[in-house]
């Protein structure tokens, strides 16, 4: 019966990642220089208030769910989700890096040539977070054993 439980609340974080993920996406495409200070704190605090928290929850749920049903560690199911999820979250804290790095070289120094550049790097920072997500849901799916 936790089992069934944990599922649930395993689902539920992982839909409010997700949802967040692609919220904090819409808030970056809107960015421009006048507003970049505003949305970099709202993205920001999306992240530190829920990509974080159900972050946790997924790591702490999925394990939980993988002991329960007495998986091996070793298959090739749980590998690569493991891998794609640090590929994921990893991916999106060096996208919040690079747009504190853009936030800091436009206000700070008023260095719009710096500004694409960390861009590019944030573009490409959601990319891989974007393929971690999708391979991660390609384990997941795909399970066996």
């Amino acid at each position: 019966m936790i089992y069934i439980y944990l599922k649930i609340l395993h689902i539920m974080s992982a839909a409010g990642v997700l949802t967040s993920i692609i919220y904090s996406f819409h808030l970056w495409r809107s960015i421009h220089p006048h507003n970049l200070a505003a949305i970099s704190d709202r993205i920001q605090r999306q992240t530190s208030l829920i990509i974080i928290p159900f972050a946790v929850v997924q790591l702490a749920t999925g394990f939980t769910m993988i002991s329960l049903q007495r998986y091996n560690w070793h298959l090739l199911w749980i590998g690569g989700s493991v891998i794609s999820f640090i590929t994921a979250i990893a991916s999106w804290f060096g996208f919040i890096y690079f747009l504190l790095l853009s936030q800091q070289a436009t206000i700070a120094l008023h260095e719009h040539s710096q500004s694409s550049r960390y861009r590019r790097l944030q573009s490409f920072m959601l990319i891989c977070c974007a393929l971690g997500l999708l391979s991660m849901v390609f384990f997941m799916a795909n399970k066996t054993g």
